[in-house]
């Protein structure tokens, strides 16, 4: 099961939620280690880290969050652990933030140039920064009327801050990046998340474009409607995995992106006129 935050936020003991428009903010604790675990995060994010170490576990490499640094994250499926300190819980302020404060905050800056930069990005936080981050958490233990509006302000205070400060260009070029609909970024993009259960919204929205847009753009690249085609890659990987590997089929389905087994027999069944398990029969029988 793919998780996907902000929408699975669920206020506890050790998790404190707030909104700001179709923004959502999150301080959280936790009390043990956290395994490595994949999630689909639906908006664009900041991740501060209170205390203990966040680690982003990439294709091909390991990004480590360690206390007083903060995280930038682009919209997408991540695969995340948490580790504590010594007599320490893990503490972290995850901002969610939506696209109309990024898209207007934006459209004010007119230097934005190529520069190099890493995705996820991990920053260290100055005085300044750590200061805005404790005032966030403050306003989201002591909320009143006028909360919301001073929660959208300190967001972009941040995003301010990270402009005043030495990762200008890296920090313009990452926000850039974000709305980049670029045919190259788009084809990318599908690629990276091709064997994750996501709906059209979803992918369109990691693409930055409306469904419409997405569907469009789409079928020009690939000449193909997009649900079409990507559920063909996806079953053609999954032929791949059952007759080169010992995976089961219960295994093959979650790694090509069906969370429902019973759905993906009926259209691997649909594709190839024979089920999985028949296929691995095959498989085992010439070998």
């Amino acid at each position: 099961m793919l998780y996907r935050l902000p929408q699975e936020f669920h206020p506890n003991p050790q998790m404190q939620v707030s909104h700001t428009g179709k923004c959502a903010l999150a301080w959280f604790r936790l009390l043990r280690h956290q395994d490595k675990a994949e999630g689909f995060l639906t908006e664009n994010t900041l991740v501060f880290i209170i205390s203990g170490s966040k680690h982003i576990h990439l294709s091909d490499e390991e990004i480590i969050a360690h206390a007083g640094d903060l995280i930038m994250l682009k919209r997408g499926t991540y695969f995340m652990s948490a580790f504590l300190t010594e007599e320490s819980t893990f503490q972290g302020l995850m901002l969610c933030v939506h696209d109309h404060i990024l898209r207007a905050f934006l459209e004010e800056m007119d230097d934005i140039k190529k520069a190099r930069m890493n995705i996820p990005m991990v920053l260290p936080c100055n005085d300044q920064l750590i200061n805005i981050r404790n005032s966030i958490i403050d306003y989201m233990q002591h909320p009143h009327a006028n909360t919301p509006k001073l929660l959208e302000l300190k967001i972009r205070e941040i995003l301010l801050l990270l402009l005043a400060g030495p990762h200008r260009a890296q920090v313009l070029a990452f926000l850039h990046h974000l709305f980049d609909t670029s045919s190259e970024n788009l084809t990318l993009t599908i690629r990276e998340h091709l064997l994750k259960p996501l709906s059209l919204e979803e992918y369109a929205k990691i693409c930055g474009l409306s469904l419409s847009a997405f569907k469009r753009e789409f079928a020009r690249l690939y000449n193909a409607p997009p649900k079409k085609w990507i559920n063909e890659e996806k079953l053609k990987h999954a032929a791949y995995l059952l007759q080169h590997t010992s995976k089961n089929v219960n295994e093959v389905a979650d790694e090509c992106g069906f969370e429902n087994t019973s759905y993906f027999i009926k259209q691997y069944k649909a594709r190839f006129g024979d089920t999985p398990k028949n296929t691995q029969r095959t498989k085992s029988a010439i070998f």
